[in-house]
């Protein structure tokens, strides 16, 4: 229980009371009575004369710009060391401060003036979170804000102390699911996801059972928030959301990575639609990449302590940077390489793989946000590309690199105006070609294989792209590249064959649809989102295609791919056109798009009357030639 008392400043007159009622003091506290008082919240990193300091402090009564008075501590320096105060002049303590090097750092209020706080302030240096005490147990009840990395703080603290309570604050409810205005699908996964949040939470536990109070935050990678425009997902107003993160910590001397889940910005907090798992996010799969970074730190402080720089270049970043945001992000994954190459030079050498991942991905990202001619990052780049080639040839590891270093002279080719593209793609499919042999097994393999063959379909090398297709349906059975290249190799020789599609309805969940209820018709099978831009235009023309073809035989029907159908029906709304419209959660990932391998759009075919595919590939502009010959 909070330490109670009172007392009487000397020149006001007014009596302080400090918590509830004890016997009034006459005089002003001492600096000893003032720091007996400790924050309610853990963690609080702030400054304390030691005990032979004390008779060095001053106390000394301050008054409020408009009203309310207090006591203020200052330390034999003249910093300000607390500061309690009576805000609304009824001679009650309302607001304790804490102070770090004399700049206020937290502070603890009570906005129902009983005497107990009940609203906690982080501010400055340490940090932006409000929590609300609503119950005033010194337990957050919620979040009025708190930022993505302090909630990846918060995350792993209640996983660390397997204390759900902890976790409960920062998960959505239904008034954030209000203020978000999300629609349907989305809303009802979220939903789900909540729900499912306690059981999720229970078994990660179980995952980790090393984990204690003593477990520290190293690190978190969130990557870039997404927004989600209003006028996309007939919201009120736009969406902020993080797909996933990544939480770096230390526990029992070593270190290892969780998951934090989706989470969305709800006013000014970060709020979680998912309780956190186990291992890393995996970029290029969406998936989990279990932890294998085990340093012991304990037994090396000047690499923990490396370690925590890091932590600290992260946290210092500028987030919200607008105004030259790629050249602030670039100059910050420079620095970012240049200390992990530090921790590199401490690690040994079957402990540095994550730190080199980690290398190659900073590189990488500040070879494609630094300005148009600056070389820096990749020079680096292509060095760390050498050094693996030649230390580790063909290995995983050396595989990562390099095909980051792929993506970053791609993405800054590309981004030069005036540059000869298609010299830039025969370059491009050179470079993946030469990667595949290279690193035939690495985890980057499927994704440069597809890439070949969607070019190579492009270009008109059918052969060439089947035989991409069969390597990544063969060598990596189980993934989801292979998937899509078997899905591709159907839609290749999709021609002469039944064409097959069910699904749900886009505008009425409740209604499934099967090609087959299409049979003695001609059917055109339209794949589209609402991200590209051909959509409108296409619409335009199966609508007069329609008006002239439909009396005689021909029947549409439409593939949505948008990543939420709330996307898709905002589009609907804002550009109506009729059709059976289906849609499947998942996007190009989906079921709907990994049958027939769709990874462009549009994407049409012409199924015929007996229910075999006339035409695939077509585009919208010359489609009414295939139709008019097969309607004769």
């Amino acid at each position: 229980m909070r330490k109670s008392w009172k007392f009487a400043g000397l020149c006001s007159g007014t009596l302080f009371l400090l918590g509830t009622a004890l016997p009034a003091f006459a005089v002003t506290p001492t600096a000893a009575a003032i720091l007996s008082f400790k924050p309610k919240q853990e963690g609080i990193s702030f400054s304390t004369p030691s005990p032979e300091e004390e008779s060095a402090c001053k106390v000394e009564l301050t008054k409020g710009v408009k009203k309310g008075s207090g006591w203020i501590l200052k330390d034999s320096q003249g910093n300000l060391v607390r500061k309690f105060f009576d805000s609304n002049e009824d001679n009650r303590i309302d607001v304790w401060s804490y102070y770090k090097d004399g700049v206020e750092v937290y502070r603890e209020i009570d906005t129902n003036f009983n005497g107990k706080a009940d609203l906690y302030r982080w501010l400055n240096a340490g940090g932006t979170k409000i929590g609300n005490d609503e119950n005033e147990d010194t337990k957050i009840d919620s979040w009025q804000a708190i930022s993505a990395e302090e909630a990846s703080q918060e995350i792993l603290k209640a996983v660390a102390t397997k204390d759900f309570s902890r976790l409960k604050p920062l998960l959505l409810t239904e008034a954030d699911l209000k203020t978000l205005d999300l629609q349907g699908d989305t809303a009802r996964k979220v939903r789900e996801q909540v729900i499912a949040s306690t059981a999720k939470f229970q078994a990660t536990l179980t995952k980790l059972p090393t984990l204690d109070d003593k477990t520290t935050w190293l690190h978190v990678e969130m990557g870039i928030p997404q927004c989600l425009p209003a006028d996309q997902t007939g919201s009120k107003a736009d969406i902020f959301r993080f797909a996933k993160g990544t939480i770096l910590y230390e526990a029992a001397g070593k270190t290892d990575w969780l998951q934090t889940g989706e989470m969305f910005l709800v006013n000014g907090a970060w709020k979680l639609a998912d309780s956190p798992i186990p291992g890393a996010v995996s970029e290029e799969e969406g998936s989990i990449r279990p932890g294998t970074n085990k340093i012991d730190l304990e037994k090396d402080p000047e690499l923990k302590k490396l370690v925590d720089e890091l932590a600290a270049i992260d946290t210092a970043v500028e987030s919200n940077s607008t105004g030259g945001a790629s050249a602030t992000l670039a100059k910050h994954h420079l620095r970012r390489a240049d200390h992990l190459e530090k921790i590199l030079a401490k690690v040994k050498p079957e402990d540095r793989d994550p730190w080199i991942r980690q290398l190659a991905d900073s590189l990488s990202s500040a070879a494609q946000n630094s300005v148009v001619g600056d070389m820096v990052a990749s020079k680096r780049l292509v060095s760390l590309e050498d050094q693996l080639a030649k230390g580790l040839p063909g290995s995983n590891l050396a595989g990562y690199v390099s095909f980051r270093g792929l993506q970053a002279d791609y993405a800054a080719k590309i981004s030069k105006p005036g540059e000869d593209f298609n010299k830039i793609q025969n370059d491009w499919m050179t470079k993946l070609a030469a990667f595949v042999q290279a690193y035939p097994k690495a985890d980057d393999a499927p994704d440069a294989m597809l890439q070949l063959g969607m070019v190579s379909e492009f270009l008109g090398k059918d052969v060439e792209a089947k035989n991409w297709y069969t390597q990544i349906a063969k060598n990596f059975a189980g993934k989801p590249q292979a998937a899509k290249a078997a899905g591709s190799i159907r839609r290749m020789e999709s021609e002469g064959q039944p064409f097959t599609l069910t699904g749900t309805s886009l505008t009425n969940p409740s209604q499934t649809f099967d090609i087959t209820s299409m049979k003695d018709k001609m059917v055109v099978v339209y794949y589209w989102a609402s991200w590209n831009g051909q959509t409108l235009g296409d619409f335009a023309k199966l609508k007069l295609i329609m008006e002239t073809y439909g009396p005689k035989g021909l029947d549409l029907v439409c593939v949505n791919l948008d990543t939420t159908s709330e996307e898709a029906n905002t589009f609907l709304k804002r550009s109506p056109f009729t059709s059976q419209h289906l849609y499947q959660p998942g996007g190009l990932e989906g079921k709907l798009a990994t049958d027939y391998g769709i990874q462009v759009l549009p994407q049409v075919f012409l199924v015929g009357k007996d229910g075999k595919v006339v035409g695939k590939n077509l585009q919208i502009s010359t489609i009414e030639e295939e139709i008019k010959k097969s309607l004769k």
